[in-house]
């Protein structure tokens, strides 16, 4: 009765471990934007509350958007600036984005962009997620 019960318990902290491992795998998103048609400054506001992070995934819908740089503000205060001059289909995703050193609170993400589409689609949407 002892050696089922310990297996049990084992069998049990096994999943709670995998569970675990998986669910800090997961992108977690941080905040979203609607960008104008004029070159603009955004930020989006992340905190401690959402957890820490090494990585960054950028998805754009909407509309097109050409990003021409984001800055990273860290909990410490320290600003990391990642050049990204790129166009974004809308329904696109950016490639993973590795922020430098172990993962960390972010503070603040500062987008410079604008939509490049049609008016007619409207404008493009940006959602920011960190692993």
């Amino acid at each position: 009765m002892k050696r089922l019960l310990l297996g049990i318990l084992a069998a049990a902290l096994s999943l709670s471990v995998q569970n675990l491992v998986a669910a800090e795998k997961r992108p977690v998103l941080l905040g979203e934007k609607e960008v104008t048609f004029l070159a603009e400054r955004d930020d989006i506001i992340v905190g401690p509350s959402k957890g820490m992070f090494s990585r960054l995934v950028f998805e754009v819908e909407g509309n097109d958007l050409e990003m021409f740089k984001v800055q990273v503000t860290f909990g410490s205060g320290k600003t990391e600036e990642i050049e990204v001059r790129h166009e974004f289909r809308e329904g696109s995703r950016s490639r993973i984005i590795d922020l430098p050193g172990a993962k960390r609170i972010i503070r603040r993400i500062t987008f410079f962009y604008k939509t490049i589409g049609s008016l007619r689609e409207g404008r493009a949407r940006i959602r920011v997620f960190g692993l």
